[in-house]
């Protein structure tokens, strides 16, 4: 089995409401992600970045100041599920894929997450960046029950 590894994600149109884009005005976006070593989905960048370069330079300085950012643990906007997010500098740099049923399984996760940053491989070859359909959703948009409130 591999190394986890942060691959990017490239969008276009409008950012999920829960995500931060960097610079107004943007048509297309960069988003990263971490996964484990068995391609699953352990955390991503909060904002959305212009350009591959842009994103890679963001995940490193997240990687640099990991021992300072300060884990937020609650509730998604429904109440139904527990998600996490990473402030460095009361600002939020990361945040949990997908929101978790239990409490206990966000700690796990982001305990998995923490301990995977310092290790992962950046993949920065912009070839490599996975397009993002148009039809489909941003993984990891998880306020599932928004719309119907």
């Amino acid at each position: 089995m591999s190394d986890p590894r942060v691959v990017f994600l490239e969008g276009s149109g409008d950012a999920p409401s829960t995500l931060t884009l960097s610079e107004k005005g943007m048509k297309t976006w960069i988003l990263w992600r971490l996964l484990s070593a068995n391609n699953r989905d352990l955390g991503r960048g909060q904002n959305l970045f212009a350009s591959h370069d842009q994103g890679v330079e963001h995940f490193r300085f997240v990687r640099e100041n990991i021992e300072r950012v300060e884990p937020v643990i609650t509730h998604a906007d429904a109440g139904l599920e527990w998600f996490w997010v990473l402030m460095l500098d009361e600002q939020p740099v990361a945040r949990s894929s997908r929101g978790y049923e239990r409490l206990r399984e966000c700690h796990y996760c982001l305990a998995q997450f923490l301990e995977s940053v310092s290790t992962a491989e950046v993949v920065d070859d912009p070839e490599r960046i996975v397009r993002l359909r148009q039809d489909h959703a941003v993984p990891g948009t998880f306020e599932p029950f928004a719309d119907a409130l």
